[in-house]
């Protein structure tokens, strides 16, 4: 790949800085409703696409249209396997198999490498579910290992972070790495194993090698309210006659998606020949198909087997949406931005400044997700602001590259969670720590996971 990318304008007009500006006045309006005046996200993509349209010079009756289009169409494609996702999360979570894993790689790992294996066991939770969801199923463990072994809560509680937010920002079926791959037309199946590679460096990075560093020197005092609430008794399926899932089983169905997607990836890397395995092959490893058969096969690993009945895990299946409504509105929404922008050329604009300014590709990504994630605070809504910029100028690429963009995104939308962000006070409050403890453990957690993650994927870039 070169410094730039194919998709640019050859020359610089007076109307592409206009163009530029539109992006920065967009961005600010975006910024200001949901920051400032605390406006919900969906409304704040929706406003900053008209104000896209408008300022661009389109006709006002396409502004519309623009949004609608794009929403519907990211809906289309991301919002079902966002469902998917939440209903295996909650399967998962509901079962006790969360549980069953913390519980058996914490035996098998012991207490000195204990880091490891919360940092392990936070990104096997994660894969099928959202950061936030995982993040409060995973801290009543947290906190009962904490008390019951009598350890630091944050030698605990930062690696647990760590994973859910590594295969967050980098490992579909996640809404960011879902959009970003939509955005750039990569193949699914090969940016997961490029996530997977990454993921891995990244992980241990941020997890148990900060935590090693950053345990000691920041002061932790869980509330003795949330310590009651939360180790009063271990949230599992024994406590109303059921058994707990195998750990076996249990890690064969999260991984069990990851696998049939991977399988696809080399099926279209390898160039195997047309046939019915193939053919099979390839459909079994389409995402949405991959998710359904996972969930379904959810309802029995996790559900009948352990000894529920019909109309519990029509309760866990009820109670899996309504968490994920937010997500889809604000996915939805920012693919309608992305269309405005799109359709507003601004697009071309951005390619045309980034060839006359030198930046590679992969670096302008990354640095576009960041300055978005800076500045919006969620990870998810970065991504969808900055593939929308980035998405038009993929044009081109092979797809190696297209995957690696896709990551990019992905690692600039983990950079420097701060205040503005809604987990980081989750964090905070959780494990009772002060603003400045809170800067120097989640913050600056993201923004070494964030950073490892660029590195990588410039290396891979080198020699892909």
């Amino acid at each position: 790949m070169t410094a730039t990318h194919a998709a640019a304008t050859a020359g610089w007009t007076p109307h592409d800085t206009w163009l530029l500006a539109v992006v920065g006045i967009s961005i600010v309006v975006v910024i200001v409703l949901i920051s400032w005046l605390k406006v919900h996200a969906f409304l704040g993509l929706m406003v900053g696409s008209f104000a896209v349209s408008v300022l661009s010079g389109r006709p006002i009756g396409e502004a519309a249209h623009s949004f609608t289009s794009g929403l519907g169409d990211t809906t289309g494609k991301v919002g079902i396997l966002i469902v998917l996702g939440a209903v295996l999360g909650r399967m998962l979570a509901d079962s006790g198999g969360i549980d069953q894993i913390v519980r058996t790689l914490t035996r098998l790992v012991g207490r000195d490498r204990l880091p490891w294996a919360l940092t392990l066991v936070a990104a096997i939770v994660g894969l099928p579910m959202f950061f936030e969801v995982g993040f409060v199923m995973l801290v009543p463990l947290v906190l009962q290992l904490a008390r019951r072994d009598d350890h630091p809560v944050l030698r605990v509680g930062v690696p647990a972070m760590a994973g859910l937010a590594t295969v967050h920002a980098l490992v579909p079926p996640h809404p960011g790495p879902l959009i970003a791959i939509q955005a750039v037309h990569a193949s699914i199946g090969l940016t997961l194993a490029f996530g997977l590679v990454v993921a891995v460096p990244c992980a241990i990075v941020a997890g148990p090698l900060f935590t090693g560093y950053i345990w000691p020197r920041v002061a932790a005092r869980v509330p003795e309210s949330t310590l009651a609430a939360f180790t009063t008794a271990e949230a599992t399926g024994e406590e109303d006659g059921r058994k707990l899932p195998r750990f076996s089983v249990t890690l064969g169905t999260i991984l069990l998606p990851i696998v049939l997607m991977l399988v696809k990836a080399v099926c279209d890397t390898a160039h195997l020949p047309h046939g019915p395995l193939r053919t099979a092959l390839e459909f079994l490893g389409t995402p949405v198909i991959a998710l359904l058969l996972t969930v379904l096969l959810s309802l029995f690993t996790l559900g009948y087997a352990v000894g529920a009945d019909r109309q519990r895990v029509h309760e866990s299946l009820v109670r899996s949406f309504p968490p994920i409504a937010g997500v889809l509105v604000i996915v939805g929404a920012g693919g309608g931005y992305s269309q405005a922008l799109e359709d507003s050329g601004v697009n071309d604009a951005i390619g045309a400044a980034a060839q006359h300014l030198h930046i590679p590709l992969l670096l302008l990504a990354w640095l576009v997700a960041a300055l978005m994630r800076t500045a919006a605070g969620s990870g998810t809504v970065a991504t969808v602001a900055a593939a929308g910029i980035i998405g038009p100028l993929a044009h081109g690429l092979d797809a190696p590259h297209a995957a690696l963009l896709a990551l990019a995104l992905g690692s600039g939308a983990a950079f420097l969670g701060h205040v503005n962000d809604a987990a980081f006070w989750m964090f905070k409050e959780y494990f009772g720590l002060s603003v400045g403890g809170t800067l120097r453990t989640w913050t600056a957690a993201h923004t070494l996971l964030s950073v490892t993650s660029l590195a990588c994927v410039l290396a891979l870039g080198a020699v892909v």
